[in-house]
């Protein structure tokens, strides 16, 4: 289906859009530790409340439960508001205090499913996204999760915020702290053709963040998917929607859904997509010459490459530097340079052009059969153009500079650079596009793709990935760009983000990962680091969940790392110090590359002959001996969902 992604787990029952209640019972299924936490829960709120109703003191965590039995069918009058400035989140008026609070006790001995975080039916992460516009919402994922409506066709269930937006708000309970919550919906405007919306998630022990962005539309429904993790447990939270313009209008939801898993079942899905997109069962057979099979033989298996790209940026600092380069080496099969094919480094001014130094980068690059990315042939920040360049005023003078520029750098550097960014961060600056008009990206990809066929092509960008409050580069700003320079004949082939985080959002991460994959392109993190604000373990932890959800996540294509090594340090995150001595994230990284690689398998064949293994994809030697005979030979794992079969004769 055009538009869509989805990988991983079952299929689901499909239901009809709209306001559905579905009992949290029905919903959850708890481990042992999570059930007897369920019953003390549930053994505490009834001491509570039947206290309560008798008119002794309680605690006010029964009104908020109050609410919860209430939140189906609220009245206008009973719409909760959303704290301003800083207020106390108030808690409505009800009906007579006896019947709600039999109707929360009730609830609370039959079913009390949402006081503990359920988990999906098959247990897995649903990986469906949607980036085209369309007639109707489809069903709310996990059926819903913990949300109480499906939709917002009750017009009670609407409500306004500060910027003059009407629409429903999901109020949620006792979230935890760690959980790795997913949201998703589906949304349509009233009052507006089309709109920035984001949805923010306001606890009532921290601020208001955001957690998801859609480009929703009045004449259909646009799908939002983000997420959020908590620091502190929140009784009493509201999700509700803003847009970025504040023009009055209302929003229509549908198909609401949050779901929450623990980090323990977030790993799990980690490792299962490793084990089925980065690895590969491989059986390898042992005959005679006459074709039998040889029982006992000795089989040693060893990974002598990679095939997932894992690299850094390098700068001139490695020129000469042989420590730095065994270094460098020994770990990254993937680099890019980290300034030095800039046009400001290349030809600082006019008719003055200098590749002296890429061509040496390229030299030891290619020396060492690691791959290189081209960055970049521009960047539409005014403030990284060459100053001799803004000093064009002619239109054509400015089109002639950037013609030279793109055909002596792509006819330069033919065939040794596997991608390009082109056009850097075009969806943050416009230097080009202004003098030179909207098209101009689109030239520039028409005259890349002639000048050489064999790069892919890439849009690069910050703050796509990172966050949701960057209104410049949200996840369908970005898909639309694409789009619109595909349908101009523009090829691009490659979508790179930048990944600068400062304390990422993982389970945001992974669903704009899924909204980018249904564009079926390869994506890369091009420029990974964490921001030096955080204390060295700080960057550690954060650089391994990223680089843990950036190289599980089906759609992702290689991993680079923005940490080129100088004697003042590096950008934002270094690996090392100067004299190449692990930091705590030079730690991590080692860490995982050993992780992710088959280091050595072997065994003996068994009494058919042979000997399997599940490896990680890339090149391997094998060694089989038998009866004091020894055979060598190469082979490769490449992506596949069947076994690969390797046929050896002594």
């Amino acid at each position: 289906m055009a538009g869509r992604q989805v990988r991983g787990g079952r299929a689901r029952p499909r239901r009809s859009a709209g306001a559905e209640w579905v009992a949290p019972c029905d919903r959850a299924i708890y481990s042992t530790p999570q059930l007897l936490a369920l019953i003390m829960t549930r053994v505490c709120l009834c001491v509570v409340l039947s206290s309560w109703l008798l008119g002794l003191p309680c605690s006010l965590a029964a009104d908020s439960f109050l609410l919860h039995s209430r939140s189906l069918k609220p009245r206008a009058e009973e719409a909760v508001e959303l704290p301003r400035s800083g207020a106390a989140m108030r808690t409505p008026r009800f009906a007579p205090r006896a019947v709600a609070g039999f109707v929360v006790l009730w609830m609370l001995l039959h079913c009390g499913g949402e006081l503990v975080a359920a988990v999906p039916p098959d247990g897995w992460y649903d990986y469906s996204a949607y980036t085209d516009c369309r007639g109707q919402p489809e069903p709310a994922l996990y059926n819903g999760g913990i949300l109480k409506f499906g939709s917002s066709d009750d017009p009670d269930g609407y409500r306004t915020t500060e910027t003059g937006v009407f629409s429903p708000a999901f109020v949620v309970y006792n979230l935890n702290k760690t959980t790795m919550y997913t949201f998703s919906c589906w949304v349509k405007l009233e009052g507006a053709y089309n709109a920035l919306i984001t949805a923010r998630l306001a606890p009532d022990n921290t601020g208001v963040r955001c957690i998801a962005t859609v480009l929703a539309r009045s004449d259909c429904w646009a799908f939002v998917k983000g997420g959020f993790v908590l620091d502190w447990p929140s009784q009493t939270a509201v999700i509700f929607f803003q847009n970025a313009d504040k023009t009055p209008m209302k929003i229509t939801v549908a198909s609401g859904s949050l779901q929450p898993f623990t980090t323990d079942q977030w790993a799990m899905h980690q490792q299962d997509t490793i084990r089925k997109r980065r690895k590969r069962v491989a059986t390898i057979h042992v005959a005679d010459p006459q074709g039998a099979r040889v029982v006992g033989a000795s089989v040693s298996v060893q990974q002598t490459s990679k095939d997932f790209p894992i690299g850094s940026a390098i700068a001139s600092t490695i020129l000469g530097n042989q420590a730095y380069q065994k270094w460098f080496v020994d770990r990254f099969n993937a680099a890019v340079f980290e300034d030095e094919l800039k046009w400001y480094s290349t030809e600082p001014t006019s008719g003055l052009l200098r590749f002296d130094v890429p061509d040496q980068m390229l030299a030891f690059v290619r020396s060492h059969r690691v791959m290189v990315r081209g960055h970049n042939i521009f960047w539409e920040n005014q403030d990284a153009t060459p100053r001799w360049v803004k000093n064009l005023t002619s239109p054509d003078d400015l089109r002639a500079a950037v013609n030279a520029r793109i055909q002596g750098l792509m006819t330069r550097y033919r065939g040794e650079f596997a991608h390009w960014d082109v056009n850097n961060e075009m969806l943050h600056y416009n230097f080009y596009e202004q003098r030179l008009g909207p098209n101009a990206s689109m030239e520039f990809f028409s005259v890349a793709q002639d000048a050489d066929p064999l790069a892919t092509l890439f849009m690069n960008e910050y703050n796509v990935i990172e966050t949701c409050d960057d209104p410049f580069s949200t996840v369908d700003t970005y898909a639309a760009k694409l789009k619109e320079l595909r349908a101009g004949g523009a090829i691009l082939e490659g979508i790179g983000l930048e990944g600068h985080f400062s304390r990422p959002n993982i389970p945001l991460m992974r669903a704009i990962l899924d909204k980018l994959a249904t564009l079926g392109l390869p994506i890369w993190f091009t420029e990974i680091d964490i921001s030096n604000k955080f204390d060295a373990q700080t960057q550690a932890a954060y650089l391994e969940q990223v680089l843990r959800e950036a190289y599980a996540h089906p759609a992702v294509s290689g991993v680079m790392l923005w940490t080129a090594l100088h004697p003042s340090g590096c950008y934002q995150m270094c690996l090392t110090d100067w004299g190449l001595n692990n930091l705590p994230t030079g730690d991590v990284v080692d860490r995982l590359l050993n992780e992710w690689r088959t280091l050595q398998a072997g065994g003996q064949t068994d009494a058919h002959g042979a000997y399997s293994f599940s490896g990680y994809l890339g090149e391997y030697v094998l060694t089989v001996t038998y009866n004091n005979r020894t055979t060598q030979s190469t082979f490769s794992l490449s992506p596949g969902d069947e076994t690969r079969h390797i046929n050896v004769q002594m």
